[in-house]
């Protein structure tokens, strides 16, 4: 009898722990960002400027197109501690947009969008939350 409470005991937690995973695991096993968003989260509550700078495609439109001499401008208004804490309990939502798969976080009055580029995941753009 224990061995069967520990079968059905052991299925509900593997259950569980698939229910639990499944949302972030569909939003982007097969093309990649989910990889991509748990580095960037990482880069974000690390406050690696470096890294997250890294992850931009550049000219970004932040207000207005940006380039990368322009970041702390970016992380200033784009990253502050608040936004920080937010991104990295995002989920972000799956979209097509014009035909091209995108990823786009909400925090504050900011959309985070993100697209696959010829290198990879980036943040693309800014956008306001209306």
């Amino acid at each position: 009898m224990n061995s069967f409470k520990s079968v059905i005991g052991s299925g509900l937690l593997v259950a569980g722990l698939l229910i639990t995973a499944g949302p972030a695991v569909a939003a982007g096993s097969d093309d990649g960002f989910a990889a991509f968003w748990t580095q960037f989260k990482a880069a974000v509550g690390k406050s690696d400027q470096k890294a997250v700078s890294q992850m931009i495609k550049f000219p970004v439109f932040y207000n207005d197109p940006r380039q990368a001499s322009d970041f702390p401008l970016i992380w200033k208004g784009a990253f502050n501690p608040a936004q920080r804490r937010c991104l990295a309990k995002e989920k972000p939502g799956k979209e097509t947009q014009e035909g091209k798969v995108v990823y786009s976080a909400f925090c504050d009055d900011i959309i985070y969008y993100f697209s696959k580029e010829d290198a990879g995941w980036r943040l693309t753009s800014f956008g306001v939350n209306d």
